[in-house]
């Protein structure tokens, strides 16, 4: 009897280390990942750029416009002039990513205004892309930073090495260099196609020095004999000696309530192959729930005479594969029995009607094993029914790959089952036969029952095109998110600033000439501010500061107090709002023409109310002197001037504030911990309303409400974080698995025979 053990390496010098290479410096061990990070990015990107050429031409080939063509060519001939000085902004901006340690990450909403606004949302799609191709490998990283930050007295710049940080880095170089937005546009999705999305094996590489130096290795899954003696007096080990630990990847197959497990459950390519092969050619029996009797049969020498020849067999699986089209509903439905039968009875009546030979135990065996896998797919709850029912047509020609080849269930990348996996990807969330992507999918498939008989190339061919159809369909849809992200986006914006507004400038008096500056102009600031550093961040504070002391300033003039503060602080006050618009991507004459107004007004309000003023005492009294005494926009006046200008009603909006804050975090507490953009799931849409198959595709954490797309990039649904946990509780929405159609099917077939 064998079990599985988890065991997790700790990085303790006495626990099994496997390392060859010990790095027992942390210095040298964080130089060495940042090195290899450093190279391999700057690597990828001199690439992309000595590439440019042949890469901006085969997209000017496809590209569906005469204006997007021309587009391209002309930023083939900017790059020329331009490509020297990207490549090196590139290698000060991601060294400077990377020695920026007092940076953390920082993971507020992608809200920008203009231009700065269309790259962010550029940045957080190919972010977004980055995780769903290689998330686990970053979220391992990130991991192990953490592990060593808690065995080291240094902040260590975890968040430096992620694909955000990566993206923003390149944008960074782009600032560097006189190229208009669409250009830069056209010069991300170059980036995205190669770099971002092809960064897998970099992230591996430097998950590998940690491993290498005991740093939270891998987890190590291994099988172990549980039992306190596995050999009796009359009976022998079950295993050899050398075969009493091994390492497997998972076990399935293990009853923690039993806490024993039968039979060990091969899961490397090795492991597999051997172990197909075993059953395939007889040399090993099965039997049990669900498992086909071919399997517990014996074959035996008189086979070989009197059972239909190979031959025979596949050329009545051809004729049946010919009847697939015109009967697909039925043909969807059948299962290895029925299939075997056909194919006794077809045969048969090319014989006068009798049948004097059954299929060989080991072609019954291929049959089975095939049929199988086809069971455990319309069982897998990731697919839809109609792509289901779709993969179900391929049974018979998958079959037929079976006998020709058993490669199929060992060689990762055999077109037959890099075929399924396709369809299933490609129709991920298509629900509807009338959908478009569908109607393709259909098409490739009637061409494999049209062509497939003993050549592999009409597999091939369905690889060529479904994986054409795919990249297609995921760059429209990748198109379609980005523009609903970023309606989402300037509508969450609006929502946040104009709540502060209305906090700021409620039951104040605002002059009509300095409207346009408090109304227009400093809300797009703050959005930049928000989007930029977040909520919590001294720039942001210090614009909603500025927003406080400006209202202050400008209101009716009252008391000698209030003229003496106006007085002191008029001058600065006019020069950091200047400072803060000058940083923004807005009009420069409007900005000054709305200074100038500024200006004007408080001068105006000085000479109104002086006349007024009551001669004070010579000496300042302590109220007197913390009012003038510095002015407001210094930073280590932040906290005076906030408290100067609460009032009671402020307070109570900033309390209430605070609170949804806090139940929107808690609401996103509840939600599983792998949740992410890109994620699939069957979302729970009402009673008596089917349920839809959805990506989602933004998080907005401070109103706790999840953003969900359909597999066109559509905006379908929006979800309360809260109400939608209770439904993944409830199981009326549920995650829809990431997994390979092919090995899913696979291993849970051989999970049952082994076990």
């Amino acid at each position: 009897m064998s079990a599985q053990i988890h065991t997790l390496k700790t990085g303790d010098p006495a626990d099994n280390r496997k390392t060859k290479n010990k790095v027992e410096d942390h210095d040298a061990l964080i130089n060495s990942i940042f090195n290899r990070l450093n190279v391999q990015l700057l690597q990828r990107v001199s690439d992309m750029l000595d590439n440019a050429d042949s890469s901006l031409n085969m997209l000017s080939e496809t590209a569906e416009s005469k204006e997007l063509k021309a587009k391209y060519q002309e930023l083939t001939r900017l790059l020329r002039n331009e490509r020297g000085n990207i490549d090196r902004a590139f290698f000060i901006a991601i060294n400077d990513k990377i020695n920026d340690s007092a940076k953390t990450e920082t993971d507020e909403l992608a809200l920008v205004d203009q231009d700065e606004m269309e790259e962010m949302v550029v940045i957080t799609s190919m972010y977004s892309n980055a995780m769903n191709n290689y998330g686990q490998e970053v979220n391992n990283l990130e991991a192990r930073f953490e592990y060593l930050e808690m065995h080291s007295n240094t902040k260590l710049p975890k968040y430096a090495i992620d694909p955000k940080h990566i993206c923003e880095a390149f944008q960074a170089s782009l600032k560097q260099v006189e190229i208009s937005l669409e250009y830069k546009l056209l010069l991300f999705k170059l980036f995205d196609m190669e770099v971002s999305s092809r960064l897998g094996d970099m992230y591996k590489s430097l998950n590998q020095i940690f491993i290498d130096a005991d740093i939270m290795p891998e987890v190590v899954y291994k099988a172990r004999n549980l039992d306190p003696d596995d050999t009796t007096a009359d009976s022998k080990p079950t295993r050899p000696a050398e075969h009493k630990d091994f390492t497997v990847r998972e076990a399935k197959y293990y009853d923690p309530q039993q806490n024993k497990s039968t039979n060990f459950v091969p899961r490397s390519q090795e492991e597999i192959g051997y172990f197909i092969s075993q059953f395939m050619n007889g040399f090993t029996t099965a039997s049990g729930e669900g498992i086909p009797e071919s399997f517990s049969t014996i074959p035996s020498d008189k086979d070989n005479y009197n059972c239909f020849s190979r031959n025979d067999l596949m050329t009545a699986l051809s004729k049946l594969q010919n009847k697939v089209i015109k009967k697909k509903k039925t043909v969807a439905k059948i299962d290895a029995e029925q299939i075997k039968r056909a194919i006794v009875a077809d045969m048969g009546s090319s014989k006068g009607g009798a049948v004097t030979k059954r299929v060989h135990v080991l072609d019954q065996r291929n049959i089975d094993f095939v049929g199988m896998m086809f069971k455990e797919i319309t069982n897998d709850e990731s697919i839809s029914k109609i792509i289901t029912n779709l993969l179900m047509l391929l049974q018979i020609p998958v079959i037929k790959a079976a006998m020709l080849d058993e490669k199929l269930f060992t060689q990762e990348d055999h077109p037959a089952r890099t075929t399924l996996d396709l369809i299933s990807r490609a129709g991920k969330g298509v629900t509807d036969e009338k959908d478009h992507v569908f109607i393709k999918l259909e098409k490739i498939v009637d061409s494999i029952l049209q062509e497939y008989d003993v050549d592999i190339a009409s597999f091939e061919r369905a690889v060529e095109a479904l994986q054409t159809l795919i990249s297609i369909e995921e760059e429209i849809a990748a198109e379609n998110e980005r523009i609903e992200q970023l309606e989402i986006i300037k509508d969450h914006a609006r929502d946040v600033v104009l709540t502060e507004m209305r906090h700021m400038t409620s039951n104040k008096k605002l002059p009509k000439k300095v409207q346009p500056l408090i109304l227009k102009h400093w809300p797009t600031m703050m959005c930049n501010r928000y989007v930029n550093h977040g909520k919590e961040s001294h720039e942001w504070l210090v614009s909603l500061m500025l927003l406080k002391l400006l209202m202050k300033c400008l209101q009716p003039i009252k008391s000698g107090a209030q003229w003496e503060m106006l007085y002191t602080n008029h001058q600065p006050l006019v020069e950091a709002v200047n400072d803060e618009l000058y940083d923004t991507q807005q009009d420069r004459e409007a900005i000054d023409a709305q200074i100038a107004a500024l200006k004007q007004t408080f001068l105006k309000m000085l000479d109104d109310y002086g006349y007024k003023l009551v001669e004070e005492p010579a000496e300042e009294t302590a109220e007197q002197a913390t009012t003038t005494a510095a002015p407001y926009v210094e930073e280590e006046n932040i906290d005076a001037a906030n408290d100067e200008f609460e009032e009671p009603d402020h307070n109570e909006e900033i309390a209430k504030i605070e609170e949804q804050t806090k139940i929107a975090r808690e609401k996103i507490a509840r939600l599983p911990s792998d949740l992410h953009p890109g994620v699939w799931f069957e979302i729970f849409n009402g009673k008596d309303k089917p349920i839809r198959r959805l990506k989602l595709s933004v998080i907005l954490t401070e109103v706790a409400k999840l953003i969900f797309v359909d597999c066109h990039g559509v905006k379908v649904i929006e979800k309360d974080a809260g109400d939608f946990a209770n439904e993944l509780e409830k199981d009326q929405s549920r995650l829809l698995a990431d997994h390979s159609t092919f090995e899913h099917a696979l291993g849970t077939v051989i999970h049952k025979l082994a076990a």
